[in-house]
């Protein structure tokens, strides 16, 4: 049920949709970005070839229902609150409406790209306006849970019930960007792979090409840090958080992923797994939800070395690494630097 928030922060009267009714906006949104992935694996094996798609049907039924749940909860809050339409949207909500008519629009404008421009095909796909602004519209939408636990002065240290919608609502947010990101996502690749390096080596010899797709590897290296460490100290700073929510964080964001490839690259989810674990553990044994910032720093560096570290193994195991030591472990390194650097930005500000 709905219920009249007393919170300072946010306008009077203003109202919060309860733990339950976070639930179902998880599950539609659970729909919209799955068939965003869907239609994603769709691209990446050539079987797009019109608009009206059943990939394209999953996502937009998805859409609708998310559209339609949230206009309903507008709805009932503006009857609890007598507000006018714009004042009377729930916690966290508001921007999740503006994403409703975004979305709307992205997508409109998507069916005349398509039938002006034709389907768009790799990068080019991820790149075209219509699709940006469906993936600004969605992350809006996919993230009004995370926004309205955020604002919850009563939920410090939740259970897992309660923090559910807030952290899925983020894992999908997290989805969501690195689906658009997918070009720049490592654990697709082996550009360190002995094997790899050795083939541009026979075909171009050593020298821009081969330098061209190091400085490729390590700026995906850094930008896949950013994207998978800036939620965990998102979580850190706000929650005290349940044991296992690293490791789901990790794992979870790893088997979307892997969707874009039919899990072609499923050895990433069991580190990834094995990745965030460690951070659970580190994060009970350190104390670091007790607000120990040297304990999240740990966190922040350790986590990158365990990543790239097993990345770098798992490779060296399984083709050898055609990296030089120097790039491959200051590769490790540099990712460590940038994470702690992230933690530092988003740590709360020392008291005083």
């Amino acid at each position: 049920m709905m219920q009249v928030v007393p919170n300072a922060a946010i306008p009077a009267r203003a109202v919060r949709v309860s733990t339950g009714k976070d639930y179902w906006t998880i599950l539609f949104g659970m729909w919209l970005i799955g068939g965003v992935f869907v239609d994603g694996f769709a691209h990446n094996h050539g079987v797009v070839e019109t608009f009206f798609t059943p990939w394209h049907a999953i996502l937009y039924s998805g859409f609708m229902a998310s559209a339609i749940w949230m206009v309903w909860l507008l709805y009932v809050s503006k009857r609890t609150t007598g507000a006018p339409w714009t004042k009377a949207a729930p916690v966290g909500y508001g921007l999740g409406l503006i994403g409703v008519l975004i979305f709307l629009l992205g997508g409109l404008g998507d069916m005349y790209w398509h039938v002006v421009f034709g389907i768009e095909q790799s990068i080019a796909a991820l790149l075209s306006p219509s699709h940006l602004m469906l993936l600004l519209g969605a992350l809006l939408i996919l993230s009004s849970p995370f926004r309205a636990s955020w604002h919850n002065e009563n939920m410090t240290k939740p259970g897992w019930l309660e923090f559910a919608p807030a952290f899925l609502s983020l894992v999908l947010t997290v989805g969501a960007v690195s689906f658009f990101l997918m070009y720049a996502w490592m654990f697709r690749y082996n550009l360190p792979a002995a094997s790899s390096v050795d083939w541009y080596v026979s075909q171009f010899g050593y020298g821009m090409v081969v330098e061209n797709n190091e400085t490729r590897g390590l700026a995906f290296i850094l930008l896949n840090t950013l994207v998978l460490m800036y939620p965990v100290f998102l979580l850190m700073k706000r929650w005290q958080l349940p044991y296992g929510s690293l490791a789901l964080l990790f794992a979870i964001v790893m088997v979307m992923m892997n969707v874009l490839d039919g899990f072609e690259f499923y050895q990433s989810i069991i580190l990834g797994g094995a990745v965030g674990l460690l951070g659970d553990l580190l994060y009970k044994w350190l104390k670091a939800g007790e607000g120990r910032m040297w304990a999240q720093r740990i966190i922040a560096a350790v986590l990158p070395i365990a990543l790239w570290g097993g990345y770098f193994g798992y490779m060296q195991a399984v083709d050898g690494i055609g990296w030089s030591a120097e790039l491959w472990s200051g590769a490790i390194v540099e990712a460590a630097l940038l994470s702690v650097g992230l933690q530092l930005l988003a740590a709360p500000r020392a008291k005083g």
